[in-house]
């Protein structure tokens, strides 16, 4: 009895070390699922990890706020299973510390109890998981890691009647162990059924917003009083982008295989070298999941050295396929693991065509069958359980989401070319749209429609601009055909974001009023869609976006209810947009309403009651986007946050200079003072530039002189503002208030100052 003990003890103490690792990596958003029937144990598994990994946080950072938690124990509320709204009353009665700046994040959570669920009645189960399926709706409160703790029942029940949840899983951990109780608790439990949803393969770096809303690069900051704006980016394939059926598969039929090819001996080489490099791997010790790609590899020997029908090769490299597609969904999207991928997807649908165009059909020998048993048996993980494939039109979605992924891989050993697998990835989707008929369902024609628009944005940026983003309103077009608002709101709302943001794009290179007003149509359809309540970021996001595209075109069409519109649109959005929750949003947000306001003074000064409102309100917004970013990393920003400061500045400047300020001259002095303040800080930033930016050598040399170039203008102006407020000081208080400026002048900028005064 001693040695399955052992064995149990091993394989738990593994599994478990498996689950520390992977939640103390403190990445955003990831759902895991744990599954152990021995309750006992589990309250200790759970226990200890809470307790090791508070020890951990402990001494982390001397930097990160005291006291709050990093992982915190939260028992399911029977009488009501929400795990999320358990976790927002934690928040709630807990919030994150005001100075956590960058060194924290939220905690993730644990939740408890779910095996308790079987002793209520089957409409407080049903509620549970409905709660589940709504995980793309309550993901965007926080950012925090999910561990859900159930029996395997319960795992199966998920599985099953909750496959949105299922298909977000980051990951599951099956322990082993007796159940306790026996049967009582599993035995009242009604299965719902399937609902037919299929599994969806996703971009991990993208957490899984369908929107991906925030602000494209900020702006370099403009010469003569134009303030800049953070803009809505392009966006990208939404999080179910890549699908792969488990239900509703036709059956294998058994068309002879053809022989070996050069392109499954490169992939045979690619898997090879793959997996030598996890064996040789400090701290990775050899498992059997790592030997998973070598036995595929040679059961796809054997069946190819048996001709087996080409469905069964199929499903062998499709089973390869999902190895790899897991490791993506992990984190690992290395050009490596999206290379297989790809090249085994490939050789799927090879073999299928091949059965296709195939005239003739050969019995299914007895030695095939066997293989094709075994195979199942032993690679059920990553291989169909059943002798199924899905459809091609699947297959092709994605294959092309995987060619939009090597696409975006930007990491210096990705030598692939980003415009050829573009190209690659619209070729596939349109494929996979000619593959559809009647019969095809709605959703999926839906996926390839929307993909397709994302790669052809995508496209835009590299060449022919205009063509692609014309192809990318196309497509999601033909994707809102296809979609009820009424059924299917946050796809629909998606999907409108996304053809909003083509036409801001084409915005930009002509026809803006047409392409605007199209914009801020489609903005406000989205809107239409989403509840603050359930998807406050979303809808944050969308409205964020809407103001963006009125404040662009009332640079066209001067309109003060453009302007007005904008404000209110940004301010709607920082109702959700908190700086606790999403600062870099929240700070790009700021800098956009403060620029909003300037125009609006700057525009509209018929009332100059109005215009002094407006200046203030734009240099609390400014100050509030300041205060947000400086406790950001500079690369968490989305906006030029030294270009705001600048704008802050001139805003000072202005409202010092502005008649109703005259009889007040502590006010105006103070205006002043921080005008100078701000414009001598940016003018130091953009002088350490230019001493930090060296020349170099090759092609980079260019490049870097015309940064130089720029930092220097960019100083330039910066001096010509500084003498610009040193006049007005003068010319305002006298020369005591000149000689008050000069004397917060630094001594390496005097003889440049006096020379220009």
């Amino acid at each position: 009895m001693s040695i399955p003990s052992q064995k149990v003890s091993s394989s738990n103490k593994l599994i478990y070390q498996r689950l520390k690792q992977a939640i103390d990596l403190n990445l955003r958003r990831q759902i895991f699922i744990a599954a152990c029937d021995d309750l006992c144990l589990r309250d200790c598994l759970a226990a200890r990890l809470q307790t090791e990994l508070a020890a951990e946080s402990a001494g982390s950072d001397p930097r990160s706020p005291l006291n709050y938690p990093r992982f915190v124990s939260l028992e399911l509320d029977l009488s009501d299973p929400n795990p999320w709204g358990s976790i927002a009353a934690w928040l709630s009665q807990h919030p994150p510390p005001q100075n956590r700046g960058s060194y924290s994040r939220l905690p993730g959570f644990q939740i408890l109890g779910a095996e308790h669920l079987t002793r209520h009645s089957a409409a407080v189960q049903w509620s549970f998981l409905s709660y589940l399926r709504d995980i793309e709706a309550n993901l965007q409160l926080c950012e925090s890691t999910l561990l859900l703790w159930v029996s395997r029942p319960w795992l199966s029940s998920i599985e099953q009647s909750a496959p949105e949840f299922w298909h977000w899983r980051t990951g599951v951990f099956e322990f082993e162990g007796e159940p306790t109780p026996a049967k009582e608790d599993f035995g009242h439990f009604e299965d719902f059924g399937n609902s037919g949803d299929l599994r969806n393969l996703r971009d991990s770096g993208d957490f899984g917003n369908q929107l991906l809303i925030s602000s494209l690069s900020g702006q370099s900051p403009i010469p003569d009083e134009q303030f800049p704006i953070s803009y809505p980016p392009s966006p990208a394939p939404d999080s179910k982008s890549v699908q792969l059926a488990d239900d509703e598969q036709s059956p294998i039929s058994h068309s002879p295989s053809p022989a070996p090819d050069s392109k499954s001996v490169q992939l045979a080489d690619l898997v090879l070298a793959a997996a030598s490099e996890d064996l040789a791997a400090e701290n990775n010790p050899a498992s059997e999941e790592n030997f998973l790609p070598l036995q595929t590899l040679q059961y796809i020997e054997l069946l190819q050295e048996h001709q087996c029908c080409s469905e069964a090769l199929a499903l062998a490299y499709h089973g390869l396929g999902n190895y790899y597609r897991d490791r993506i969904l992990g984190g690992d999207v290395s050009e490596q693991n999206l290379t297989i991928a790809i090249r085994a997807i490939e050789q799927v649908i090879a073999y299928l065509d091949v059965d296709t165009n195939s005239q003739q059909n050969q019995p299914l020998t007895e030695e095939c069958a066997r293989l094709i048993a075994q195979l199942t048996e032993n690679l059920t993980q990553y291989a169909q359980e059943s002798h199924s494939l899905p459809p091609i039109s699947d297959l092709l979605n994605d294959l092309g989401t995987l060619y939009w992924m090597l696409s975006r891989d930007r990491t210096q050993h990705n030598a692939s070319d980003p415009v050829s697998s573009l190209e690659r990835s619209i070729a596939l989707y349109l494929e996979g749209l000619n593959r559809t008929d009647a019969e095809t369902v709605p959703q999926t024609r839906v996926r390839l429609n929307k993909n397709l628009g994302i790669a052809s944005a995508d496209l835009a940026r590299y060449r022919d601009k205009t063509e692609n983003l014309q192809h990318a309103v196309a497509a999601y077009q033909q994707a809102l055909l296809d979609l009820d608002p009424a059924v299917e709101p946050q796809q629909y709302a998606a999907a409108q974001n996304n053809l909003a943001t083509a036409y801001w794009n084409l915005a930009q290179d002509g026809e803006p009023i047409v392409y605007l007003k199209s914009a801020i149509a489609a903005y406000t359809q989205a809107l239409s869609c989403y509840s603050p309540e359930r998807e406050p970021l979303n809808y944050a996001g969308v409205q964020n976006n809407l103001g963006t595209a009125c404040w662009n075109l009332a640079q066209h069409e001067p309109s003060e209810p453009l302007l007005v519109r904008a404000i209110s649109a940004y301010r709607e959005a920082l109702k959700y947009r908190t700086r606790e929750l999403v600062p870099a949003a929240a700070a790009a947000t700021y800098n956009n309403l403060g620029t909003a306001y300037w125009h609006l003074a700057n525009q509209f000064q018929q009332q100059k009651q109005g215009r002094t409102e407006s200046l203030q309100q734009a240099i609390t917004a400014y100050e509030a986007a300041l205060d947000i970013a400086g406790e950001l990393d500079r690369t968490q920003l989305t906006f030029d946050a030294l270009a705001a400061r600048n704008n802050l500045g001139l805003a000072h400047y202005q409202l010092a200079t502005d008649p109703n300020f005259a009889a007040n001259k502590v006010a105006q002095t103070s205006h002043l003072e921080a005008a100078l303040h701000h414009q001598l800080q940016v003018c130091a930033e953009w002088g350490q530039h230019l001493n930090d930016k060296g020349l170099t050598y090759g092609d980079k040399l260019n490049l870097q002189a015309a940064a130089n170039s720029q930092a220097a203008d960019s100083r330039q102006t910066a001096l010509s503002y500084i003498v610009k407020t040193i006049r007005a000081f003068y010319s305002e208080c006298g020369l005591p208030g000149q000689n008050l400026a000069l004397s917060k002048v630094p001594g390496d900028l005097l003889p440049e100052i006096l020379r220009r005064l």
